[in-house]
């Protein structure tokens, strides 16, 4: 939509719509205020103090977040997926693609300090997600959405909700699992 020329398009009638999945305010106009909520759940970036010589990363680790940074919020992916646009109900419980983007850039920072694994399975909904991979056909930018952040995303929730040797650490070491609303306060264990 936002990135297509013209011609590469087919020979013929082109058709252009509004947005399915959100509001219509006006002809190709939709009010898309849902994906501003939820852009002020994500909990901010949380590094450690200032070490003497900098931070320093991998450059696997740097090149890993630049794809997600790639997003140009045309909010594409959130029209297509069908956990949104099929299911009104479903939008209080489930953040969409492109915060599930937002999500694994920030969880996967080898320098944050925030744990939002229980914040993303509980109350974004990440569970819902099937992985159609429709989220990722239609994005502009070609980020890979299903398998670069959902996918890993989804394996770190399930290493820390139902992982047996993780929950016998937890239990001997008596660490305890921090609530989602203290993910973007404190730091973690």
């Amino acid at each position: 939509m936002c990135m297509t020329r013209m011609d590469q398009l087919p020979e013929g009638e082109v058709t252009v719509t509004p947005m399915k999945t959100f509001p219509i305010i006006r002809d190709l106009v939709t009010d898309v205020s849902f994906n501003y909520v939820q852009a002020q759940k994500v909990p901010a970036l949380l590094p450690p103090p200032m070490p003497e010589g900098g931070y320093r990363m991998f450059q696997e680790d740097v090149e890993r977040g630049q794809e997600f940074r790639k997003c140009i919020e045309c909010f594409l992916c959130q029209d297509v997926c069908h956990v949104i646009r099929d299911h009104e109900d479903n939008k209080a419980s489930y953040s969409g693609p492109r915060f599930f983007i937002r999500y694994a850039e920030l969880e996967m920072h080898p320098l944050d300090q925030n744990d939002r694994r229980h914040l993303v399975r509980e109350e974004m909904g990440l569970g819902y997600c099937n992985i159609t991979k429709c989220c990722t056909e239609v994005c502009p930018e070609h980020i890979h959405i299903t398998d670069n952040a959902i996918i890993p995303l989804k394996e770190r929730v399930v290493d820390v909700a139902y992982d047996p040797v993780a929950w016998l650490g937890r239990k001997i070491l008596r660490r305890t699992n921090r609530s989602a609303a203290d993910a973007d306060v404190q730091p973690a264990p």
